[in-house]
């Protein structure tokens, strides 16, 4: 069930989280790589095309897809650092929430649930019929089962996602019907067949349209302090002192904001 996993929905804090990781980015743009990543996908990425969608939301699409290694770090640390969660110690915390957002924005206005397709080179366990999982993990799937055939044919995946979105018009790959699927959607595996023509094992995923998302909302003040007081001795004090100045007026505001969706009262 990848219990190591990020897996913040932002359910009904949408708007503080999104003034917390603005705080964040200040000091992710300084200290990795990040910078030049998102400048570069800024460079590429297209105009928001859809009711709701922001600059922002396109260039973590753009991101995501556009480059290997970044996607692969981004996804080893959103699979394995929970506890890292609000610390120094996971360093995408403005990507993180760009990208969730994103799908959420997208998914509502497309079709509620889909089938698409995953690839993998890896081997898994076959006797997992009628548990749940989840990838704990962003996975781009795609609506045709020999799309991304470079990702291998071990084991292969036929998800039914109710929490996905298609991102195929901001991607910065050329398959037709992309979907990515956030790290907290759960599915219960139904099938899993041996030998097939696609795949050397296929798994069949449903979704239980009930999201696991332990972390949910859990930015607070608290861990704030703790992020700002450890990396603030390598930073300006000025910027410090604008950032949580900035973070102190949304807190006294008090007034959350958040997008009025629709979310299923399903996903986990």
């Amino acid at each position: 069930m990848a219990t190591d996993s990020i897996d913040d929905m932002h359910d009904g804090c949408r708007s503080e989280a999104a003034s917390r990781v603005n705080l964040f980015c200040l000091f992710e743009w300084r200290f990795r790589d990040f910078s030049f990543a998102w400048a570069s996908a800024e460079r590429d990425a297209k105009k928001p095309a859809h009711e709701g969608l922001k600059e922002e939301h396109a260039v973590a699409i753009r991101m995501y897809t556009e480059g290997k290694q970044i996607q692969e770090d981004f996804n080893r640390a959103v699979k394995t650092q929970k506890h890292e969660y609000g610390t120094k110690g996971f360093e995408f915390h403005y990507f993180y929430f760009h990208l969730t957002d994103a799908i959420q924005v997208l998914h509502p206005n497309q079709t509620l649930c889909r089938t698409a397709h995953y690839r993998t080179g890896r081997q898994f366990d076959h006797d997992v019929i009628n548990t749940n999982m989840r990838f704990g993990a962003f996975t781009l799937a795609a609506s045709a089962k020999h799309s991304f055939d470079l990702n291998g044919n071990v084991s292969c995946f036929e998800i039914y996602t109710c929490f996905g979105a298609d991102v195929t018009h901001y991607s910065a790959t050329n398959e037709a019907g992309q979907v990515l699927i956030p790290p907290y959607e759960v599915f219960k595996i139904t099938h899993v067949l041996t030998n097939d023509p696609w795949c050397t094992v296929v798994y069949k995923l449903q979704s239980t349209k009930t999201p696991r998302t332990d972390l949910n909302c859990k930015l607070n003040e608290r861990q704030m302090r703790a992020y700002f007081g450890a990396v603030s001795t390598n930073w300006p004090k000025s910027r410090v002192a604008m950032g949580l100045a900035s973070f102190q007026h949304v807190k006294r505001a008090g007034v959350d904001r958040d997008r009025d969706i629709s979310m299923p009262a399903y996903a986990l």
